[in-house]
C-alpha cells in the first residue's frame, strides 16, 4: 500500500467515526428538543458544541432547501416550463409555514434558555 492509500484509508475511517458520532448526537438532540427543550438547549450551550448548534438550528433551513431542490428536480424530470402547478405551490407554502414554525419554536426556547442561564449568573 502506498502512503496515499494509507492516508486516504485513515481519513475515511476518521470521517466514518465522526459521522456516526454526529449522527448519534443529532438524533439525541432532536429527541431532546421535542421532549425537554430547555435541558437540550442548555446542554448544547454549555458544551459549546458548534457543530450540533449548526445542525439543530439550521434544521428549518435544511428542510426548506431540500423541498426547493426536490421541486426543482421534479420540474426538470417532468419537463415543466413556466408556472409551478397548484400541488407544487401548495407544497411550497406548507413547507415554508412548517419551517417558519419550527424556526420560531427553536428561537423561543433558545431565548428562554439564555434568559434562564443569565438569571443564574
Amino acid at each position: 500500500m502506498t502512503k496515499l492509500q494509507k492516508s486516504l484509508k485513515k481519513i475515511f475511517k476518521i470521517s466514518a467515526f465522526l459521522g456516526i458520532r454526529e449522527g448519534y448526537l443529532l438524533t439525541r438532540n432532536l429527541y431532546g428538543i421535542a421532549e425537554h427543550p430547555f435541558l437540550t438547549m442548555g446542554r448544547i450551550y454549555k458544551q459549546k458544541d458548534l457543530s450540533q448548534g449548526i445542525l439543530i438550528f439550521g434544521l428549518p433551513g435544511y428542510f426548506w432547501f431540500l423541498t426547493i431542490f426536490f421541486l426543482a428536480v421534479l420540474r426538470f424530470l417532468l419537463g415543466i416550463r413556466g408556472n409551478l402547478g397548484w400541488v407544487a405551490q401548495t407544497s411550497l407554502v406548507l413547507v415554508t409555514s412548517i419551517a417558519a414554525l419550527l424556526f420560531t419554536y427553536l428561537l423561543y426556547f433558545l431565548f428562554e434558555t439564555f434568559k434562564k442561564i443569565n438569571k443564574g449568573k
